[in-house]
C-alpha cells in the first residue's frame, strides 16, 4: 500500500495483529471489494505495509504502548490522504489474549472504518 491509494484500496474490517504489529487474520469489511485480499495483508506489518497513513510512527508507537500496558482499548482518528481526497477513518484497538500449548498470546484486534463524514471535499 502506498500514501496516496484509492479508496477501495484501504483494509477496512477486522485485522488481527500480533505483538510486533504483524496481521495474522483479516476479515474484510466489503466482501466485495476485489482490490484488497487477504493474501496481501497477511504476514504484513500493519504500521509500515498496510496503514497508509503519513503518521505511522505516531499510530506504531501507540499501539507498542497499547500493547505493553495491557489496556484493553483504545480509539483514535487518522486521516488518509487518497486519490478520491482526504479520508478520515477510525481506528479501534482491543486487546485479546488467545491460547494455546504454548501459552498465553495477547493479540491485538483492530477495526477500520470510515467516519460517517470521513470524506473531505
Amino acid at each position: 500500500m502506498n500514501n496516496q491509494a484509492s479508496l477501495n484500496e484501504l483494509p477496512f474490517g477486522l485485522l488481527e495483529l500480533d505483538s510486533a504489529g504483524v496481521v495474522v487474520r483479516y476479515s474484510p469489511a466489503f466482501e466485495q471489494n476485489p482490490k484488497v485480499k487477504s493474501g496481501d495483508i497477511l504476514g504484513r506489518n500493519f504500521f509500515t505495509e498496510v496503514l497508509p497513513a503519513p503518521e505511522v510512527k505516531e499510530h506504531q508507537g501507540r499501539f507498542r504502548l497499547f500493547m505493553a500496558e495491557g489496556q484493553t482499548r483504545d480509539q483514535f482518528s487518522t486521516t488518509f490522504q487518497s486519490e478520491e481526497g482526504q479520508v478520515k477513518v477510525q481506528i479501534l484497538l482491543a486487546l485479546i489474549t488467545e491460547k494455546s500449548e504454548q501459552g498465553s498470546e495477547r493479540l491485538a484486534l483492530v477495526r477500520i472504518m470510515p467516519e460517517p463524514d470521513g470524506e473531505a471535499h
